[in-house]
């Protein structure tokens, strides 16, 4: 048996990849800082008859997650497959408006929290011969959206942090990939939509398949990247986006 930790995985992208690496056998560690979310989840995995374990807690605070990868070493003694997709939105308005704090929260959970993880499963990953780390990052780490000071920062932090593990742990056999959303129809885009600061026809009309994604469909290229038919990708990021970032039309 397979055993994977998915963090973030009580709603949104992390909640579909977490019932996509259950229904292909793994053991899940369901992780999301919001309990009862991911005390939920688990239940409804464990419904099923397959295994999960409730890791709730913070991903950028490095005791926790030290803790939390111990876990599941003592529970099914290995790991297999990490998935970093933790996150939080980011804040609107003009940077000299912008607070500080939530900045650095941002920064803190999206890169600190990939590579607090990172450096822990690993060690867990290289005792039993390897494993495949999947960072998700956005298109905001590869192109440039106004006023969003962190979240495309840290995002594109966590595409470059991707391949420098890749390179480092390639000769322990452990993959790292990335993978890039374009807009998804999560609970996080549900709100920008309900608020106004997106508009779903301006937003199709700029997306050249002319329709928003889902996170299964993000969900189909993470299975796809932690499987044998990617033994040969590492250090890359792969963009599934609609042909978002290929349209340079406005």
């Amino acid at each position: 048996m397979k055993v994977a930790i998915v963090t973030g995985a009580a709603s949104g992208i992390g909640n579909q990849i977490a019932w996509a690496l259950s229904s292909e056998g793994y053991a899940v560690g369901v992780n999301d800082i919001n309990f009862d979310k991911a005390a939920t989840k688990v239940e409804a995995i464990r419904e099923t008859g397959r295994q999960a374990l409730l890791l709730p807690g913070d991903v950028s605070d490095e005791a926790q997650m030290k803790e939390m990868v111990s876990k599941v070493g003592e529970t099914w003694g290995r790991l297999d497959v990490l998935i970093n997709n933790a996150g939080i939105s980011d804040q609107q308005g003009p940077v000299v408006d912008q607070d500080i704090g939530i900045w650095q929260r941002l920064i803190d959970v999206h890169l600190k929290g990939t590579f607090i993880m990172s450096k822990f499963c690993a060690p867990l990953m290289i005792k039993t011969g390897g494993g495949q780390i999947v960072n998700i990052a956005s298109i905001t780490g590869l192109v440039t959206f106004p006023v969003r000071t962190a979240y495309g920062p840290a995002k594109s932090a966590v595409i470059r942090l991707t391949q420098v593990l890749a390179l480092e742990w390639a000769a322990q056999n452990i993959r790292v990939n990335a993978v890039a959303p374009g807009y998804i129809r999560t609970e996080m885009v549900a709100e920008l939509l309900a608020k106004g600061i997106l508009n779903e026809e301006s937003l199709v009309k700029r997306i050249p398949l002319g329709w928003i994604g889902t996170p299964t469909d993000i969900a189909n290229v993470v299975l796809f990247l932690v499987s044998e038919s990617a033994r040969y990708i590492t250090g890359h990021t792969i963009v599934v986006d609609g042909g978002w970032t290929a349209y340079g039309f406005i």
